[in-house]
């Protein structure tokens, strides 16, 4: 191999892994935000409430990570379904805890988003961080 070649592969790894991190962070603090504000039945006392305006918090910073993440996603090229599931997270998890901040809709949206997410991570390693797009 050239070193133009080894420079370019080391750009493109390094490029993908930071990416990569994004995405998983991202999960990480929803999930956290996720079962740091819990679920009530009936409405929490304010200590309750505290701790769940904390977790959302964490959720929140989740949710924006996940957009940035959709956006480098399709900066860097990837394909367009890839940058959708990457971007799910942080739209569907965002809209539930802004919407119902003290039910189910969290846990929910994580459920069905987080599997996707990591579909599109999946996607973009066994391509071996290549873009895809022209």
């Amino acid at each position: 191999m050239s070193q133009a070649a080894v420079r370019e592969a080391r750009r493109r790894w390094t490029g993908t892994i930071g990416w990569l991190l994004l995405v998983l962070a991202s999960m990480v603090l929803i999930g956290y935000g996720i079962v740091r504000a819990d679920f009530y039945f009936w409405l929490p006392t304010p200590a309750e409430m505290e701790e769940s305006w904390v977790g959302n918090r964490f959720t929140c910073g989740g949710c924006v990570m996940s957009i940035a993440a959709a956006i480098w996603s399709h900066r860097r090229g990837n394909p367009v379904w890839v940058t959708v599931c990457v971007g799910l997270p942080g739209v569907l998890v965002g809209w539930a805890a802004l919407a119902e901040p003290y039910n189910l809709m969290r846990f929910l949206a994580a459920v069905v988003a987080f599997p996707l997410a990591l579909g599109g991570v999946a996607e973009v390693i066994w391509a071996r961080g290549r873009r895809q797009r022209g």
